[in-house]
């Protein structure tokens, strides 16, 4: 009986589609790559706006927290500005003195520390001063804690636990210098997550 023998082997048709097809399917492979690293690095952004917020309130409530009566020195002339200080008529958001200002270094300096929060074309900045009573050329530490910022609000709570937004309060008298509210609240506006509000008890 004759057998038939077929030539074993791919035609270049065959061969053709499976370049295609092997091509495709590194094309699909390529992009999924691509989209994953991308949804990693938008992930990791994500996380670091993620910190940053957290390290600014957890900083913020610490200031409020440890807010001391320590008054400071004009930075010209003999009066003192209060230890806790919200002027609407000034650029600043809030001045305050606040105590527990840690010294590793072991340097010679006190632990009560000036700071002074602004708001300037949205980011939010810290500053403080390596002495406590500045004069003009002390220039202070500057530090950017935030961006992408839209509204800051401070609300103080007064003895009577009435919220006001200045402070000192009006008829403390000659105490003003010294007086602490019992809370504040911050409410910091951000244009990816919103209104982020905390509530901070004042030590002491």
């Amino acid at each position: 009986m004759n057998t038939t023998r077929r030539q074993c082997g791919f035609t270049l048709l065959e061969i053709l589609v499976a370049t295609v097809i092997l091509a495709i399917m590194g094309l699909m492979a390529y992009r999924a790559v691509s989209e994953a690293r991308v949804a990693v690095g938008n992930a990791e952004s994500h996380l670091e706006r993620l910190r940053a917020v957290q390290r600014t309130m957890q900083l913020v409530a610490s200031d409020f927290r440890t807010l001391t009566r320590r008054p400071v020195r004009e930075s010209i002339g003999d009066g003192y500005r209060a230890a806790l200080l919200r002027d609407p008529n000034a650029s600043t958001l809030v001045e305050l003195s606040r105590a527990g200002w840690p010294n590793g270094a072991g340097t010679p300096r006190g632990t009560v520390q000036r700071v002074v929060y602004r708001l300037e074309d949205g980011k939010l900045f810290r500053e403080h001063w390596t002495v406590l009573d500045a004069t003009l050329a002390t220039q202070p530490v500057r530090r950017e804690l935030l961006d992408g910022v839209e509204r800051v609000d401070i609300r103080y709570m007064t003895a009577g636990r009435a919220w006001i937004t200045e402070w000192p309060q009006i008829g403390t008298g000659d105490q003003e210098l010294y007086v602490r509210p019992l809370a504040v609240e911050v409410t910091i506006v951000l244009n990816d997550y919103g209104e982020i509000r905390r509530l901070v008890e004042v030590s002491g």
